[in-house]
């Protein structure tokens, strides 16, 4: 676990919970592919934006505990950001849109770049870069082999991901990667048992991308990681 994760946890969440009602308006306007002015965001119900808050404060205080006090919590403060409607959408759309992934596969290199130019550690960084690699090159052979259970959207965000991960060792990007597979698997397993959908129904792995890989790094789930 990272140096000072407790409090990098509690500024993680604190803002990504501060842009929560602006990400719950944008998650209404993002998927409407017609809507050239979709930043502006468009009035969101109390509802939505709880849950909207809920997934920032998750996603916030995983990913800051994952970056604790370091140079590492712009780049993670900007993976919650951005996961939050993401995670609202997809679960909704069973869609992830290109333009929100795209500002945090176009922000998190500039910011990661940034980190280990502070701290010197640019071997992270180009192990970041590959790990991008290694991760968007497998979930896009999945997503050729099954495109009815991955889709280019998982693709790319598997790819911001994988860079994240990259930053901490080859280990972290299989077991984070893992980790998201794993969530979804159980997820449904639960809909099974729960008889609320059958082995052909869809699941959103958007959120299990992201969930999946920040708890294993925020707490260590690495085994001879120390």
């Amino acid at each position: 676990m990272s140096p000072h994760a407790g409090l990098g946890a509690v500024v993680g969440a604190v803002l990504a919970l501060a842009a929560s009602p602006y990400l719950a308006r944008l998650s209404l306007t993002v998927p409407d592919r017609e809507r050239r002015d979709w930043w502006r965001g468009q009035p969101a119900t109390h509802r939505r934006t709880l849950l909207t808050a809920l997934a920032a404060a998750v996603l916030g205080a995983l990913a800051g505990t994952a970056a604790g006090w370091t140079a590492l919590l712009p780049a993670f403060v900007l993976l919650a950001v951005v996961g939050a409607p993401l995670v609202v959408i997809d679960y909704e759309h069973h869609r992830l849109p290109d333009r929100l992934v795209v500002i945090a596969a176009a922000g998190a290199p500039v910011l990661l770049a940034v980190a280990a130019a502070v701290t010197g550690d640019w071997h992270a960084f180009a192990r970041s870069v590959e790990g991008a690699m290694a991760v968007g090159a497998v979930l896009f052979l999945l997503a050729f082999i099954s495109p009815s259970g991955f889709g280019l959207g998982d693709v790319k965000l598997g790819a911001v991901v994988g860079l994240y991960l990259g930053w901490f060792g080859w280990r972290q990007v299989f077991y984070g990667i893992f980790a998201g597979f794993l969530l979804g698997s159980l997820v449904g397993i639960a809909l099974l048992l729960a008889r609320r959908g059958d082995r052909k129904t869809p699941i959103a792995f958007g959120p299990m991308l992201l969930l999946g890989p920040l708890v294993v790094l925020a707490f260590a789930l690495v085994p001879g990681s120390g």
